[in-house]
């Protein structure tokens, strides 16, 4: 199951509409760190973008909106840590914090879910993280064991137990969130 998001643009009286669905939320990190949903926020923030009118194929400045209509059951965030700019690349290495558990994704007016009716619960089931530079680095993942609940972190061939604290590094990279009821984990158990 895929999520959708849907973009408006407005321009000169005219709004155009699209749906695509996601994989994946890839959200940018603001400059100082913050929270995921400080990151979120400023992914579905609106944008002045030069944009073709579909009704006379001029380029003009248009505003452009995005927000997610439906949730999927298993919600992936990259977080941008890799920037370019021309010829430069540079990785951010800025703190994001995150919810391990109860990260509540409510949908309403102002929120970065637009249907109202899109209500779900996500707790954390794994992080990679990434460390070292764009040249050269590595990839560390953790993930919670789905029956006890218990941490571990994977690195090549050693694993070793880990604090659900322990996740928050501002080396994180890849966040991977499953919505949750009484329901739906029996179903993940069961399958």
């Amino acid at each position: 199951e895929y999520g959708k998001q849907w973009y408006q643009r407005r321009v000169r009286g005219f709004v155009s509409v699209a749906f695509d669905t996601f994989m994946y939320l890839t959200v940018p990190i603001p400059a100082r760190g913050g929270t995921l949903e400080d990151c979120i926020r400023e992914f579905v923030r609106a944008e002045e973008i030069e944009w073709r009118c579909e009704r006379c194929r001029v380029v003009v400045l248009a505003r452009k909106d995005i927000s997610v209509w439906r949730l999927p059951r298993i919600l992936v965030v990259i977080l941008k840590r890799f920037s370019y700019d021309g010829m430069w690349r540079d990785k951010i290495s800025s703190m994001v914090r995150f919810p391990v558990d109860n990260f509540a994704a409510r949908g309403g007016p102002g929120e970065w879910v637009s249907n109202e009716r899109e209500d779900r619960e996500y707790r954390l089931f794994g992080v990679t993280n990434h460390t070292g530079t764009l040249e050269g680095g590595h990839y560390i993942g953790c993930a919670r064991n789905p029956v006890s609940g218990d941490w571990f972190t994977y690195d090549d061939h050693v694993i070793r137990p880990m604090r659900a604290s322990q996740t928050q590094k501002k080396e994180a990279y890849l966040l991977f969130y499953t919505s949750f009821s009484a329901r739906e984990d029996k179903e993940i158990l069961l399958s």
